[in-house]
């Protein structure tokens, strides 16, 4: 499961105690030990309903709760399944005790998975984000939570260039410059990005940020902290990245699965019948384009010794687990550029019966 951050049974008790806000007792809280942000509790009350309550990392502002509401809302009412913030008993979205930020959710049955199992869980992954993607192509409120794009190559090289200059005498130096030289080899193979206008996306749509039903269908997108609008491209290039690697993060053997990937993108392709043949074409490229972000990003982290979701158990220190991350994307790129003309084929085939 992946890993959150360490607490104690203070932190328990004070989830406990916040139910008041709520009007609630817990007949049970259950910790749950799923995502790297927030901390999350299942906890069911005395009438035998069941929610999720979860403290907030101080990384996220309370703002996103209008944003959560007024998006949660809009696909409820096009009949997709949701969590649904619980309003306090004086009407919040959310409540502050104790220098921490409350929220209570509804909760919704189903299972998680950490990766990608087989290519009928991919296709479903697929289909799932393009409902959620559909549901909120007429969504045009503006965001009350006003952050950075999510994706931004360009900064990220500049990141890595400063994190370079400023710590020449850092043990992995050498190992983060050879990582750069090989990263700028491959971005500099690649088509630009292309210009395409932003959309509503669920901004992180990694496996683990989705519900599935014991059969395998997909149920809803969750965890929606990193709402906004982006490219499409950019958004389904992130979700491809981590979908078809079916290691995962913390490994240097990584190789992009093929498989998956065809049976994701016919999944999204076959329901999102509003995207554009300029976002269906950009796919293949899109994924690299973010895989190498991501290489870029982490190579940095090596050198500026930043990572909070570091696994003490495996790497001695956040440098060594992000040589291993930036190691493995690099390697997940290069194996999806070795693909990369059977795949830009397909994709053509594809867009020719479209």
């Amino acid at each position: 499961m992946p890993k959150t951050a360490p607490f104690d049974l203070s932190d328990t008790a004070a989830a406990e105690s916040v139910l008041g806000a709520w009007g609630l007792r817990a007949e049970s809280l259950e910790y749950m030990n799923h995502g790297l942000i927030n901390r999350t509790w299942r906890m069911t009350g005395e009438n035998g309903a069941s929610y999720a309550l979860q403290r907030l990392s101080p990384i996220l502002g309370p703002e996103i709760h209008q944003d959560i509401e007024a998006v949660t809302a809009h696909i409820a009412a096009r009949g997709l399944a949701t969590p649904r913030l619980v309003r306090a008993s004086g009407g919040q979205l959310y409540v502050e005790r104790d220098g921490g930020v409350w929220r209570l959710l509804t909760w919704l049955d189903g299972e998680f998975h950490n990766r990608l199992e087989n290519t009928g869980q991919a296709e479903q992954a697929g289909a799932l984000l393009a409902r959620f993607h559909m549901a909120l192509v007429d969504f045009d409120r503006p965001f009350a939570s006003r952050r950075r794009p999510i994706h931004e190559p360009d900064r990220r090289i500049a990141e890595l260039d400063r994190a370079l200059a400023g710590h020449r005498s850092h043990p992995l130096h050498a190992e983060a410059e050879g990582l750069q030289r090989r990263t700028l080899e491959l971005l500099a193979q690649l088509p630009p990005m292309p210009g395409t206008p932003p959309r509503v996306v669920h901004g992180d749509p990694k496996i683990n940020n989705m519900l599935f039903s014991p059969e395998g269908e997909g149920l809803a997108m969750v965890d929606l902290d990193s709402l906004g609008r982006l490219s499409l491209p950019c958004e389904l290039g992130d979700a491809f990245r981590s979908w078809c690697n079916p290691i995962g993060e913390d490994s240097e053997e990584t190789e992009f699965s093929v498989e998956l990937f065809e049976a994701a993108r016919s999944g999204y392709l076959d329901v999102a019948t509003f995207i554009t043949e300029e976002e269906r074409s950009s796919l293949v490229d899109a994924t690299l384009w973010i895989t190498l972000e991501l290489t870029t990003r982490f190579t940095a982290d090596i050198l500026n010794d930043r990572y909070f979701g570091w696994d003490p158990q495996r790497f001695a220190s956040r440098a060594e687990h992000n040589l291993v991350r930036a190691r493995g994307q690099l390697r997940l790129a290069e194996s999806l550029f070795s693909v990369r003309p059977t795949l830009l084929g397909e994709r053509a085939t594809l867009g020719a019966r479209a």
